[in-house]
């Protein structure tokens, strides 16, 4: 599991100069971690389960997909870390994928002797394309903000996004030092 306090420590999440935790109406900064945390999870989950059933695929294959995507290029051990699933689970998963041609499997540019999948661009353009209304949601939202509460937005998601993604990359890694023969 992440360890939750290692999103709050990093150098990435500071808090914007013009913004005092004072300033700020009670309970929204608790607000913001519950949909960060856990509502968005949970919204994000029912949509993966609807685009997985118009997809005509099996739900696991859509997450491990949409890691793959995320992470551009993932060892076999660490897609079958992020699904909790076995190594095997995670062979058959992707024999199923690179089936479909979603996914493929190459060497990692450092470590010859071991496989990482890759998503494959042309297939995985109809996932993007299936979920263009979320796009469509977030344009007609943005309407009621002006530009600079937008790039505040942003600024604010975006280390939010990389906190998460390097404390995920820390997880496998640690992950796998530990499994090491």
């Amino acid at each position: 599991m992440l360890q939750q306090e290692t999103f709050l420590h990093h150098e990435h999440a500071t808090v914007m100069p013009d913004t005092r935790e004072s300033d700020v109406r009670p309970g929204i900064l608790e607000d913001i971690a519950l949909m960060l945390g856990r509502q968005f999870a949970v919204y994000n989950s029912a949509c993966q389960s609807a685009l997985a059933e118009k997809l005509g695929i099996p739900l696991a294959d859509l997450k491990a997909l949409e890691l793959v995507m995320e992470f551009d290029a993932l060892p076999t051990g660490q897609l079958a870390q992020l699904m909790g699933i076995s190594s095997g689970g995670a062979t058959a998963l992707i024999n199923r994928l690179e089936a479909a041609g979603y996914v493929q499997r190459g060497r990692h540019p450092l470590d010859r002797r071991m496989i990482v999948i890759r998503p494959v661009e042309e297939q995985c353009q109809q996932l993007s394309q299936e979920r263009q209304w979320i796009s469509e949601a977030v344009m007609m939202t943005a309407r009621r903000y002006d530009p600079s509460e937008l790039v505040s937005m942003h600024a604010y998601l975006a280390q939010c996004v990389r906190a998460l993604r390097h404390d995920t990359l820390v997880w496998l890694e640690t992950r796998s030092a530990h499994h090491v023969v």
